[in-house]
């Protein structure tokens, strides 16, 4: 008997009139009360659009995916002409997406990178878990020498206790602002996503910044996992019980 009762609710809503609360009819296009809206508050709406979509407009959530997989399926654009020797040091990790090459709970992340003189750049990930030094080292270079985007591989060798197996990814720098202070790093399958800046704590408005610079690329953001940042992050490279572990950045 239930059943019955939803379903004649259904269907009165569905060839209820297009009305306002005064009995005028709505223009095409406009939102109409439903019966009963006292009962949610006064709130307006077109009761077929909740059941089938903005029957006026299109289906909103059917172009909003569309936006998004048009955005997901664009080109990236990768900064160009990147200063690589102002872009060396240390970097903090803000947030990221997760991932399985780092350790779930780890905190004050970071990555130092040093130009060498060959071009190459040597990459030293750590972060802090359960009070342990996890890290792994590993090399940076760039995809195409000749090309002037910043896309680099950057290489490591695993598994930690014999590293003798290469895995590489992909390094791509989506953004930089012009004092090198923040940085987004993106990949081509936006599986991947760092954000990161030479503090270990930025403001609110820059990250939302940063975040726009990252949805502008494709990204959905939602997923993404601010990193735990102490307000004195360990200062030297090494600490008690060090881990060498699959850290991979």
């Amino acid at each position: 008997m239930m059943y019955v009762k939803v379903l004649m609710m259904v269907i009165a809503i569905w060839f209820v009139p297009m009305t306002y609360s005064n009995g005028a009819k709505a223009p095409a296009g406009d939102v109409a009360e439903a019966p009963g809206a006292d009962a949610f508050n006064n709130d307006r709406y077109d009761a077929r659009s909740t059941f089938y979509g903005d029957i006026h407009g299109g289906d909103t959530l059917k172009k909003k995916e569309e936006e998004k997989m048009t955005t997901q399926n664009k080109e990236m654009e990768v900064v160009k002409d990147l200063d690589l020797e102002r872009y060396m040091g240390r970097w903090y990790e803000i947030a990221s997406l997760p991932s399985i090459f780092q350790p779930k709970n780890g905190i004050d992340t970071r990555a130092t990178y040093t130009l060498n003189p060959d071009g190459t750049v040597d990459v030293l990930n750590e972060t802090w878990n359960s009070g342990k030094r996890v890290f792994i080292q590993g090399s940076a270079y760039k995809t195409d020498p000749k090309s002037d985007e910043a896309k680099f591989k950057v290489k490591f060798y695993v598994p930690p206790f014999l590293p003798i197996i290469p895995v590489t990814g992909d390094y791509w720098v989506l953004y930089i602002d012009p004092e090198y202070q923040h940085a987004v790093i993106g990949q081509p399958s936006r599986s991947y996503l760092w954000i990161l800046s030479r503090t270990a704590h930025v403001e609110e408005e820059t990250y939302k910044q940063l975040l726009e610079k990252a949805v502008e690329e494709g990204y959905d953001v939602s997923k993404l996992h601010k990193t735990p940042q102490s307000d004195t992050p360990p200062e030297s490279n090494a600490a008690p019980n060090d881990t060498k572990d699959q850290m991979l950045k």
